[in-house]
């Protein structure tokens, strides 16, 4: 059974999240790598929707962002949708459903990132972005 106390520090855990989130989102838009990373484990692994599909540590993340911004060919538009927290003792996690649209392009991306308590505060430590898959469907499907 779950404490008062627990429940108290599971709250807090998850609004500090959802400011982690927040400050994410809002380094996204104005394309600032450097405060994009500054909540992730120097050891984070992610998969993404970005080549390469896998990669290990923030620097090569880094790199990663950077490079996605500068090639990009008009404004960014990134929106979080249902967006979920959950935190537990030292661990937690988040999912949403994304629109990024870039200048004309745009698309649905589906995030569902881990979080670690290391030294006080919450690290990325996972990140796995995806985009639904219309092979052989009808890509007019909702789902």
């Amino acid at each position: 059974m779950t404490q008062p106390n627990e429940r108290a520090q599971e709250r807090d855990d998850v609004a500090r999240i959802r400011e982690l989130i927040e400050a994410w989102r809002q380094a996204v838009l104005a394309k600032d790598v450097s405060a994009l990373v500054s909540h992730y484990a120097a050891d984070v692994v992610v998969f993404d929707v970005v080549p390469p599909a896998s990669l290990r540590g923030v620097a090569h993340y880094r790199e990663n962002w950077q490079r996605w911004f500068d090639s990009m060919k008009g404004p960014l538009t990134f929106e979080m949708r249902d967006v979920e927290v959950a935190a537990s003792g030292d661990l937690a996690y988040a999912h949403s459903v994304n629109r990024v649209a870039v200048g004309e392009q745009e698309d649905i991306v589906r995030a569902t990132v881990c979080f670690r308590k290391i030294d006080g505060d919450w690290r990325v430590v996972h990140e796995h972005a995806s985009v639904p898959l219309t092979m052989d469907m009808d890509p007019d499907e909702k789902s």
